[in-house]
């Protein structure tokens, strides 16, 4: 039985917490498995290998998500976000992410739009307002 891939990509720690229940939401009853993906960008001309924000402390973070169904976490390091973002995922990879409400696009909704122009399914959900 086929496995259905939901890629959570790292955001900031609550809009990533949100993203890991709505993906634990769409796979209830599903045969599903979350990849949290930590994907830390190295700027030039900072080395690969030694970089600024150790690996340790990114594994770490990483560590504190919980999740009611299968998930592991990658830390990948890299030098541009969105091309190693889209090479992590599969044909049949449905990245989640989660936003805050704005009148104008954010950065997460701005790379939904932009998976989704290149063929990849993508959950995007919002956080929500509290009210008081």
């Amino acid at each position: 039985m086929q496995t259905l891939d939901l890629v959570v990509p790292f955001t900031t720690p609550n809009l990533t917490r949100i993203a890991i229940r709505a993906a634990e939401s769409f796979a209830r009853g599903l045969s599903a498995g979350i990849r949290l993906l930590r994907i830390q960008v190295v700027p030039y001309p900072e080395d690969m290998t030694h970089p600024a924000v150790p690996l340790v402390f990114l594994r770490e973070q990483m560590g504190s998500f919980r999740s009611a169904i299968p998930m592991r976490a990658e830390v990948v390091l890299t030098r541009d976000y969105e091309s190693q973002l889209e090479e992590r995922l599969t044909f049949d990879s449905v990245v989640v992410l989660a936003a805050r409400h704005r009148f104008w696009f954010s950065r997460t909704s701005l790379l939904a739009r932009r998976l989704r122009s290149t063929g990849h399914q993508v959950v995007l959900v919002y956080e929500e307002k509290n009210v008081a």
